[in-house]
């Protein structure tokens, strides 16, 4: 990944998405952290998931949540907290709130994938459908049909649809930009916190 700390709302206009949902009535008011993913310095990508998540989720988890919980009026509870990213911010994502399913309540992939180890790294959340299910309100994939990552996220899809795990899967034109992820949390913000 090469993307920079306000990609999120140069490119991605998530401050005008977020601001006409909620004028239009279509999602609840919510703080959004975007906190930079990167907490290496850039490499290889087996090189930046072996290292970059693991000191990003503790950056996440012991300093980011601890901040803003401290700083401003939040709900408490994994029902009030979602987790969501793009590219390598998904996986992140994924890594880190299925990994933390006390924590939040609600996770969005968009253009990301699984590593080939995601079975035996989750084979507890997987193999409780039941428990996984009653935690997670909103579990959301999406990917472009011409993303280069698209039949690694359709394969995440179909492993957890083979555990029972709900989610939802949106495979929709477009590749690996910000045209297809400003449309993805167009569609993801308006679930959470209903």
């Amino acid at each position: 990944s090469n993307d920079t700390a306000g990609g999120w709302t140069l490119a991605g206009q998530a401050n005008f998405i977020l601001d006409n949902l909620l004028a239009a009535k279509k999602s609840v008011p919510m703080i959004v952290v975007m906190p930079f993913g990167h907490a290496v310095p850039f490499g290889s990508a087996r090189e930046l998931q072996a290292k970059n998540t693991p000191l990003f989720e503790q950056y996440l988890l012991e300093e980011t949540i601890p901040f803003v919980e401290s700083k401003y009026r939040v709900a408490p509870g994994s029902r009030n907290r979602a987790i969501a990213g793009l590219s390598m911010g998904g996986g992140q994502s994924l890594a880190i709130g299925l990994g933390h399913l006390d924590l939040f309540s609600a996770i969005g992939i968009f253009s990301s994938a699984h590593g080939p180890d995601f079975e035996t790294r989750y084979a507890q959340v997987l193999g409780d459908a039941k428990g996984t299910n009653g935690k997670l309100k909103t579990f959301w994939i999406g990917c472009g049909k011409q993303d280069t990552v698209f039949e690694r996220s359709k394969k995440l899809s179909e492993t957890l649809s083979a555990h029972q795990i709900r989610h939802t899967f949106r495979a929709t034109e477009g590749a690996h930009t910000y045209t297809v992820w400003r449309q993805y949390l167009g569609e993801f913000a308006p679930l959470l916190f209903q």
